[in-house]
């Protein structure tokens, strides 16, 4: 009997100490195993008092307490194996309440046997030279132990449902503890046909056991450690945060990192579970689906927005079955800064912080698809730039070049697309303005320039525009227009050397032609008003201003005297003078700058019926600038003197316009352009005739009064004379 009794000490203490462990733990299985534990720790206490007891009282309160002691442990127990196996909420409550209500009927029981012997009947039985009691079974006391069995076969019957759905690798903890409750309960139940032979319930003794199992399988099973040693290892050389949850999705481990990234989320390994991981995180785009996933995570610690690539794993076994789940958070925040420093330097200027060229290809589609027409393109750059850097220095233009973006953005409106393009150009696209919203907007821009600059460094801005009104018109073609247009006033107003070009062919003009500056001038001038009363593009006004102070350039290869000889030519000098248009086509079609009128100088001189020179076009075959620039500069020889006749007054020309439309001219040219002279030029040319005819009259009136004067001082000084 002492042997018995060091090997229940030893349990006894064995089960205390386990107790302990399991508590340390600070886990929710490790508190569940706790309570498994000092239940059976009870029970052997109590068990022990049977065997070391000297009175029969107090032996068989002993053994009562210790069947009630194994009631609750069976109840412990089976609460146990449902957070063990992770299926708590799978298994209906009703059992659990079934368990309870059991333990506490046969709790009852035990209690009032001492005294009625109602649940078993006690006999001593001489074990050695000692005494022990044991029991003779009755109804209530049966039906306790098959209230044990059934607990024990439940339990064992769930690890056998566990077993089917986990991967091999666990298997082998849950046959050990199927082993362990399997011989401790045959062992109890035998022990009830065998008190005879074994006087000692060792049963007791096998719970503890079965109790210590369950601290191995869930905190020191070989497999379990090498994993968790494994992670360990692999966890503490990762630099990114990285989070384990088990096959049930309950937290298995974690990286450090992960507590710097999240310091509000309590990571107790057992306790947290997926579902609660993903709600504390909030991250966007995960779904809560067994399967792969990808998604960026963006959050603030240490002061600082950081973006993480976060990557989600279900990690499964040959045969398909979960294993585990893993997060892996990848800080992606400096690439992505740079990523974006990479986007600015393709997409934006770095100059004027505007959008580029490739940022413009970019959006062509979007506006080639658009129906919301109209889109006004425009094209705007400082005249003469690479003169200013060369005066004042690169930084001078930079910042020139800035001051014009700044502008551009302050007028155009943050949701409106502004791109710098090549040669410094500033490109502006605008949905749903017109050519007249567009070129409000530019002279603004224009005007705002030439003020920032001082006089004694001025700036200024040219622009052109174009605009998309059909869908088979393409942003090519209205990009071209509008850089057209813009090139086309820069060789007339700028310093550049296109426009040197210019300059140097209309003094050259000059000097060998009677045609003066101020023709050409008031060519121009009226042709770019009559291209806006026809509703030109601004590209084609440029292009027909160009064409006015060129159209004769071609005179400069015309012998001298046949360009001032007065009177009528005969045939031979009408045929030479004639050959200025060719001449003149040629001049401008060897030049890039001035190729785009070439056509327009050679036709300038054909006539609506056929009968011009030099290929004899008629009606709409005549390019459309050049019938327009004939019309103009008509008018203009009419109304002032040349040297082969005199000027005839406005009304006179317009009657001339008109009688010479469908034969000289185009009629429709003449509809509009006689309109114009009537409503604009008529009432100008009346109120200076009207005021050269005061200023006349009162020249005359000042005369008549300067004489009347003198001749009164005559009358004066010749009475005086005759007085003397």
């Amino acid at each position: 009997m002492q042997g018995i009794l060091v090997l229940y000490y030893l349990v006894a203490l064995t089960a205390a100490l386990i107790l302990l462990n399991a508590y340390r733990r600070n886990t929710t299985i490790g508190v569940k195993i706790g309570k498994v534990m000092l239940a059976t720790f009870l029970l052997v206490v109590f068990y022990t008092f049977n065997i070391i007891g000297t009175s029969f009282l107090v032996k068989s309160v002993a053994i009562s307490l210790s069947f009630i002691t194994m009631d609750v442990m069976m109840l412990l127990f089976y609460d146990y194996i449902l957070e063990f196996i992770g299926w708590r909420e799978r298994i209906p409550r009703g059992i659990f309440y079934c368990i309870c209500t059991c333990a506490v009927v046969d709790t009852v029981f035990m209690l009032l046997n001492p005294y009625n012997e109602i649940a078993l009947g006690y006999r001593l039985t001489t074990y050695g030279d000692d005494f022990v009691l044991t029991y003779i079974p009755k109804l209530p006391f049966i039906l306790h132990n098959l209230y044990i069995l059934a607990v024990a076969l439940l339990v064992v019957f769930l690890l056998i449902l566990k077993c089917r759905e986990t991967p091999r690798v666990y298997w082998k903890r849950y046959y050990i503890l199927i082993a362990g409750i399997a011989a401790a309960a045959l062992i109890n139940w035998m022990n009830l046909k065998m008190t005879d032979i074994v006087p000692v319930d060792v049963s007791s003794a096998l719970y503890c056991v079965v109790g210590m199992l369950m601290y191995f399988n869930t905190f020191r099973y070989l497999p379990m450690v090498t994993l968790d040693l494994t992670r360990r290892m692999i966890l503490n050389y990762l630099s990114e945060p990285v989070v384990l949850f088990d096959y049930e999705g309950c937290l298995t481990d974690y990286s450090k990192d992960i507590l710097r990234v999240m310091p509000n989320t309590h990571f107790e390994i057992g306790a947290l579970t997926l579902k609660e991981f993903v709600a504390e995180g909030k991250f966007p785009g995960f779904r809560d689906v067994e399967m792969d996933q990808e998604f960026e995570w963006t959050v603030r610690f240490s002061g600082e927005i950081h973006i993480f690539q976060c990557k989600f794993k279900c990690m499964k076994d040959s045969k398909g079955l979960s294993i585990g789940k893993i997060f892996v958070f990848n800080d992606i925040t400096s690439m992505r800064k740079t990523f974006f420093e990479l986007e600015q330097s393709m997409l934006y200027d770095a100059l004027t912080g505007l959008y580029n060229k490739q940022s413009y290809l970019t959006q062509v589609p979007q506006w080639s698809d658009s129906r919301y027409w109209p889109i006004a393109l425009a094209v705007c750059n400082v005249n003469g730039l690479r003169s200013i850097n060369d005066r004042f220095g690169t930084a001078y233009g930079d910042m020139v070049m800035k001051q014009l973006a700044h502008f551009v953005q302050i007028h155009i409106g943050d949701d409106t697309f502004a791109a710098k393009v090549d040669n410094g150009d500033i490109l502006v696209v605008m949905e749903g303005k017109t050519h007249e919203d567009a070129a409000d907007i530019f002279e603004k821009i224009k005007q705002d320039m030439e003020e920032f600059f001082s006089e004694e460094n001025p700036v200024h801005v040219e622009y052109g525009i174009a605009v998309k009104e059909r869908e088979d018109v393409t942003m090519e073609r209205v990009l071209s227009d509008a850089r057209a247009s813009m090139q086309n006033k820069k060789m007339l107003r700028d310093n550049s050397a296109s426009s040197s070009l210019v300059d140097s062919l209309k003094q050259t003009l000059s000097e060998s032609d009677y045609e003066t500056e101020e023709h050409v001038e008031r060519t121009r001038e009226m042709a770019a008003r009559l291209g806006k009363k026809m509703n030109l593009s601004d590209s084609d006004i440029g292009k027909l201003e160009l064409l006015a102070v060129l159209h004769d350039i071609g005179k400069v290869a015309i012998p001298h005297h046949v360009l001032v000889k007065k009177g009528k030519l005969n045939d031979e000098e009408f045929k030479i003078m004639q050959q200025h248009t060719i001449k003149g086509y040629r001049i401008a079609k060897s030049s890039p700058e001035l190729g785009d009128i070439a056509e327009c100088i050679l036709s300038h001189h054909e006539k609506w019926d056929g009968t011009g020179y030099p290929n004899r076009l008629k009606g709409e075959d005549i390019p459309l600038l050049a019938r327009i620039i004939s019309a103009v500069d008509s008018h203009d020889v009419m109304v002032h003197n040349r040297p082969y006749h005199q000027a005839m007054p406005e009304e006179d020309a317009i009657k001339e316009l008109r009688r010479c439309a469908g034969t000289q001219f185009d009629p429709n040219i003449v509809e509009v352009f006689t309109k114009l002279l009537e409503e604009e030029e008529l009432p100008r040319i009346r109120a200076e005739r009207e005021r050269e005819r005061l200023e006349t009259e009162m020249a005359a009136a000042e005369v008549a009064r300067k004489t009347l004067k003198k001749e009164e001082e005559n009358e004066k000084q010749e009475d005086l004379e005759k007085i003397e």
